[in-house]
């Protein structure tokens, strides 16, 4: 019995130590790969209604900042699908954001402030024809919206591998680096270290969808345009997102990254780029960037700080009975 519970208690410590490892440093966010979490309110829009104008109702749809990213009114819409919006005396399908939605914080003591709550609503509506017999209709609306995710990694600087070779008690430039996203459906799921030669650092990011929602598109689209999140395999801008990977500081200088892979590029360290999907069906991109680390003869950690920004596409949807009225 007493082998048996040491046993026990060695594969919990090697369980936890896995644990710890795969979470490195994974303080500095809320997480969680969630942006907007979206609902119709409770009744809006009811579950039946009656044609010939003889109901009126809303649609309410309700938006909660789950994620860390800050919306601002106006970076965002619901619009409203499967509906015909005369034949429901609906002005206007589409409406945008009218409030701030702030994301939700990470207080000092470790404690969670709740992000912000709004709602976007379609009212006076009613069936207006006369029908034969009852029918079922989807309601269906779609959420597009600007979003960030903000990645931070502890990278190791150190020129040369045989800069103190054998010293790990500091940092080990060759490896796996964890990387701390904050909460937000598109994130840094790996971000590995290693020597690129010529007293320069290379990392290797791999960007993934994580998300729940439809998809995403070019944060550089206007919202206002009729193709604003248009999910349609024609449309190009799908699948695309803006990558910053911001400057290093190394002694008194910031060192720029400089990046392949990516498009449209202001500088060397921030353009665009497309996720495709793996053999998975996840959406990824592996990027490359390299850091000059030569002008310092030392071995110490340093943060990189990473952005992602996209506009992003989810719905929500429900059935909508509509009763032929007697008399």
């Amino acid at each position: 019995m007493r082998t048996t519970i040491i046993l026990t208690m060695l594969a919990l410590l090697i369980l936890s130590g896995c644990s710890d490892s795969t979470n490195k440093g994974g303080k500095a966010f809320i997480g969680g790969t969630e942006g907007l979490r979206t609902s119709f309110l409770g009744g809006n829009p009811p579950n039946e209604i009656f044609d010939n104008r003889q109901s009126t109702f809303a649609i309410v749809v309700k938006l909660e900042n789950i994620g860390e990213d800050d919306i601002d009114a106006n970076e965002g819409f619901v619009k409203i699908n499967g509906l015909d919006p005369g034949t429901y005396g609906m002005t206007t399908p589409k409406k945008f954001f009218e409030t701030p939605i702030p994301g939700a914080k990470k207080n000092f003591d470790g404690s969670v402030l709740n992000g912000g709550i709004a709602t976007v609503e379609f009212g006076g509506l009613a069936y207006v024809p006369s029908i034969q017999g009852n029918l079922v209709q989807q309601v269906w609306a779609d959420i597009c919206y600007k979003y960030t995710t903000k990645t931070t990694t502890q990278l190791c600087i150190k020129k040369d591998p045989q800069l103190l070779l054998g010293d790990k008690k500091i940092c080990d430039v060759e490896g796996e680096k964890y990387p701390q996203n904050s909460g937000a459906p598109i994130q840094i799921t790996s971000l590995k270290e290693s020597f690129a030669g010529n007293g320069k650092i290379g990392i290797t990011m791999i960007i993934t969808h994580l998300g729940n929602g439809d998809a995403f598109f070019d944060p550089r689209g206007d919202l206002n345009e009729p193709s604003a999140c248009n999910d349609v395999e024609s449309n190009t801008q799908r699948g695309k997102i803006k990558i910053t990977v911001k400057p290093v500081r190394i002694g008194n200088s910031q060192v720029t990254p400089v990046c392949t892979g990516l498009s449209d590029m202001t500088g060397t360290n921030e353009g665009y780029l497309r996720l495709y999907k793996d053999g998975s069906g996840k959406e990824q991109f592996s990027l490359y960037c390299t850091i000059d680390a030569s002008s310092t003869d030392s071995i110490f950690e340093v943060p990189i700080d990473v952005e992602a920004t996209y506009l992003y596409l989810q719905h929500i949807n429900k059935e909508l009975t509509i009763r032929k009225s007697i008399g």
